[in-house]
């Protein structure tokens, strides 16, 4: 038997780009600006360790270049959140899950049923007490999770990790 191998036509290959993606819950920002404001919490509170504890920066320029550094840290961290969550939509397909992320740094991701293994659902302390969940693929060859999409209602994540499994294990409704 001869090996063949043909060319496939890049153009008429379904484009993942041109779906519509659902953005998350408006929810999950609020989310993430408490995540900020912890992190900036211990952020300013280390820098101020640093200065109170080190004799060096108190005598010295160098507690307001850390201070100032420390500053635009946290503010940067917070515009790029900010900005960063307007890009975070998903898409469930007939033969696959589409998950988008990133402003500066775009990421698309596409996994298909058949390569899923497992399918999970995952709530942190904030995320329960906001109603919110994230909803988590595993898929064959990986060592953790390959998706995770977050923001997502409780109950829609629920939802859509029972659409994917009865994907995954062939008893879909027809």
């Amino acid at each position: 038997m001869a090996f063949i191998n043909s060319e496939v036509d890049v153009s008429l290959l379904p484009a993942a780009e041109t779906v519509a993606l659902q953005k998350v819950q408006k929810t999950y920002l609020k989310l993430l600006r408490i995540e900020w404001l912890i992190t900036s919490f211990f952020l300013a509170s280390a820098a101020t360790l640093l200065i109170i504890f080190i004799p060096g920066l108190r005598s010295s320029w160098w507690w307001i270049g850390l201070t100032l550094s420390t500053i635009l840290i946290i503010l940067g961290y917070y515009a790029a959140q900010e900005k960063s969550f307007s890009f975070i939509a998903y898409a469930v397909r007939e033969h696959d899950v589409i998950y988008q992320r990133g402003w500066l740094l775009r990421s698309t991701k596409v996994c298909p049923y058949n390569r899923v293994q497992n399918c999970s659902i995952q709530s942190g302390p904030l995320e329960r007490r906001s109603g919110l969940a994230s909803l988590v693929l595993y898929t064959a060859g990986s060592e953790g999770a390959d998706m995770r999409i977050p923001g997502l209602l409780q109950n829609e994540a629920e939802e859509l990790r029972q659409f994917i499994l009865s994907k995954i294990n062939g008893t879909e409704a027809v």
